[in-house]
């Protein structure tokens, strides 16, 4: 019965993504039972010579409008029982679909269902890397082993890297939310909110996740974090303010009165993080796990410096890109606080 449950694997990507997505896809054509299917849906074109030896059952394309639209387009396509949501930067380990099958068996009520997503570790493994693995700097894992089958982790766990669900309560994405960041957390807040479906933890539903951050990488990603939370504001309210409280207010016209607390100068964040560049690029076995600690703890005041920043900006008026790149400038600079 559990090996009849078809599942849809949908992996968004971008258009010059295809040999990612080829060692995406090809680990999960190994499991795949009849029924399932594979889809590959690319935010933007699909170019010819593209994709064409991913060995994806369904390749398609449209508009540019982030992955929050190239997932609808994969969920509209889909006819397995079960969705599976994978990014296309990992790699599938033995038994990902049949574990994600056997979590969805039973007679209980409809779930969201978390894999885990170890991430690669390279040959010339960098304190960078270790600090990604092994704290909150990205993903929560680390809070999260040990627990029992049935915890609730929320809607704020629900990362579409390695998620399933049921397709009859797939909603879709809001592709007003177009950047990869509180798409899938707004997602998953409605689909918690419209049909009371919890998100459990399936560590042995695995896939090992292939994306190496550098420090300023890791700094642009807190501009942009910053940027979507006004854009989580406007989209869902509710869901922002079950986030972050009021951390981060706007204006009745989304916009007007804004003036968050950048909580100190560009100087200081700017000292900051020349101190964490400086350890994070040094061979990961470098430093003891206490220290490891001590890195990440110290990196909240560039941290919020720069998502205050992209909160601010967007706030403005500002593209995230921009905003990113002026702010990642004054950061080098050391220079006056953003405003």
């Amino acid at each position: 019965m559990i090996l009849r449950m078809t599942i849809s694997v949908i992996i968004p990507t971008r258009p010059d993504d295809d040999r990612v997505v080829s060692r995406c896809v090809a680990p999960l054509l190994e499991q795949v039972h009849d029924g399932d299917e594979v889809i590959v849906s690319v935010d933007g074109p699909v170019c010819p010579g593209r994709f064409e030896n991913t060995g994806a059952g369904t390749v398609m394309g449209g508009p540019v409008a982030g992955p929050g639209a190239a997932r609808n387009r994969g969920l509209r396509a889909a006819t397995g029982a079960v969705v599976l949501f994978l990014n296309d930067d990992v790699v599938a380990e033995p038994g990902l679909l049949d574990a994600h099958r056997r979590a969805h068996a039973g007679p209980d009520r409809a779930r969201m269902v978390l894999g885990s997503a170890p991430w690669h570790i390279p040959d010339d493994d960098r304190v960078i890397d270790r600090l990604l693995r092994e704290t909150s700097m990205i993903f929560f894992y680390d809070r999260m082993g040990g627990s029992i089958a049935d915890h609730d982790w929320g809607f704020r766990h629900a990362w579409t890297l390695n998620l399933s669900l049921p397709r009859s309560i797939a909603l879709p994405y809001d592709t007003a939310l177009s950047k990869p960041m509180f798409d899938d957390l707004e997602w998953a807040f409605r689909v918690h909110q419209r049909y009371g479906a919890p998100v459990l933890y399936r560590p042995e539903a695995c896939v090992v996740h292939h994306h190496r951050y550098t420090p300023e990488q890791v700094f642009r990603r807190e501009v942009v974090l910053g940027h979507q939370i006004r854009a989580l504001t406007v989209a869902n309210p509710a869901c922002a303010a079950a986030v972050f409280g009021d951390r981060f207010p706007i204006g009745p016209a989304h916009g007007a009165g804004c003036t968050p607390d950048l909580k100190g100068s560009a100087g200081e964040a700017s000292a900051a993080f020349e101190r964490f560049e400086a350890v994070c690029g040094q061979p990961a076995d470098s430093i003891t796990g206490g220290a490891l600690g001590e890195l990440y703890d110290g990196s909240r005041v560039w941290r919020d410096w720069a998502r205050r920043g992209g909160f601010a900006a967007a706030c403005a008026g500002a593209r995230c890109d921009e905003a990113a790149t002026d702010l990642t400038e004054q950061l080098r600079a050391g220079s006056a606080r953003p405003a």
